[in-house]
Formats: C-alpha cells, structure tokens, sequence
C-alpha cells in the first residue's frame, strides 16, 4: 500500500511545484493587464439652478441721455452635453447645450417737468425671459475626481424692449408728448465667457458650480412719437448683459474602463 501512494503523493508534489514556478515567472515577464480609465468622457444631461442679474444700457441717440439699470431673478433650466477624455489623461474637452428660464425687466425712468406744470415720466423697460448658449469647454482633471474648465461660445435670447410714457393730460399740450406705448420683440445673440468646477461622483453623477457673463450686444432702434403737432422720432440704443450664478447636477452616461495590456 506505501508503494502505491508514492506515485500519488509524488505527482502532487510535482504539481505544486510546477504551479508556482509558473506563477513566479508569468508575473514577473508579464504583468497582469490595467484597468485604463477616462472618468469624465462620454455624454451627459443634467438640471442647473441659480441667479441671474442682467443690466441694461438704454442710450437715447435723439435727445442725448443715457439710463442704467439692474435687475436680478431666479433661473433655473437644463443642459446636455458630450466630453472627451483620453485614457489615463487629465485633458478633457467637450461641447454643451442649455436653455434657461429667467425673469428680469430693468426700467429706467426719465421724468420731466413741462413749462405747463405737467409732469411727464417716460419708462424705458428691457426684459428677457429665455437664455441659451452653444458652448465649447477645456478642463483639466485634478485628483480623478475634480475637473476645472473654461467654457465660452454662443449666447441667444429674447428680449422685449419698451417705450412709454404714462402722462396723462400732456397730449392737450403742444411741448409734450402725449400718452404712448411702443415696444419690439424678438431674438438677439451675443457670445458668453466663464468657467465652473464638476465633482464626479459614484462613476455617473456629476456636481457643478458655475459662473457666466453673457453679452448680447447692441440694438437701436427708431420710435414713432405722436405730438399735438407733428410726428416726432426717437432714435433709442439698447445694450443688455448678463451674469449667471448656478449649481447643477447631471448624469453621465460615460464609458466603460477599457483593459489595457501592457507590454
């Protein structure tokens, strides 16, 4: 009976030693492969929240008088957009998309006193309820899990800019303009600049801060005054800017760790 289990006994021997021979010099010639990862690449959609604040410059070309004024609201809206990270690199560089809801209306007032004793007060109101922009990003990854960037490219939005002038009586007087409104809408562009900080957590969810200036240049445009007398033209520049302060969440939707042998 020994000399039967001397075989056995001998071939697990054997076994063993061939196993780890094998293991000392597989992973000293080849190391197992590494995981390669580009935490921030792929694409993402996310909810953002914040303050707005937009400034309004209101020059009147005819009668030489510049106004001023600010405004801020809440705002609040959503963006998507798509990142590219190389594997193992901290550079990363994207495009995004948003849309946001705002609501500011800066006025500024000129009021004045007629040699009839009527005081005439004329408003001038700029007030924007949308915002979106079309930007690029570049960022740079600090501690895989922080990325810091700069972003800048297009900004739209609407605007309605209003003339008024809410005298009544002044229509009987030949030295003032009567009561009136008049106003004119649409869609203006601009450019935009800032930069912002995401913290990536859990592999898919993004934390934002960001800040924006946004300057949708300027327009100028001609209103019809009515007097008792004769039509009367008011040549008017507007000039609007914005500043954004708001935090956001997104998900990203990313790509997988890739395995990357080595050599």
């Amino acid at each position: 009976m020994k000399r039967q289990g001397s075989p056995v006994i001998l071939a697990l021997a054997l076994s063993l030693l061939a196993t780890n021979a094998w293991a000392d010099g597989w992973e000293g010639k080849h190391p197992l492969p590494l995981l390669c990862t580009a935490p921030f690449a792929g694409a993402y959609f996310g909810i953002a929240a914040g303050y707005v604040q937009q400034r309004a410059e209101i020059d009147n070309l005819t009668l030489g008088t510049e106004f001023d004024d600010r405004e801020g609201s809440f705002t609040f809206g959503g963006y998507t957009g798509y990142n590219w990270q190389r594997c193992g690199h901290p550079l990363v560089f994207g495009i995004e998309a948003d849309f946001n809801y705002i609501n500011t209306s800066p006025t500024a007032f000129d009021i004045e006193t007629g040699p009839t004793a009527l005081t005439e007060t004329t408003s001038l109101e700029s007030s924007i309820d949308w915002l979106g922009t079309v930007r690029g990003r570049a960022g740079y990854v600090v501690h895989d899990r922080l990325l810091l960037y700069a972003t800048g490219g297009l900004a739209y939005a609407n605007f309605d800019h209003t003339i008024s002038d809410d005298c009544v009586g002044c229509g009987n007087s030949v030295f003032n303009l009567g009561p009136f409104s008049q106003s004119n809408s649409g869609t203006k562009a601009g450019w935009t600049v800032g930069g912002g900080a995401e913290l990536l957590h859990d592999s898919h969810w993004l934390l934002r801060a960001e800040a924006l200036y946004v300057d949708l240049g300027s327009e100028t445009h001609t209103y019809v005054l009515p007097t008792p007398v004769a039509t009367a033209n008011a040549d008017t520049k507007w000039d609007d800017q914005l500043w954004l302060a708001r935090l956001g969440i997104s998900y990203k939707f990313g790509e997988r760790e890739r395995v990357v042998p080595l050599k």
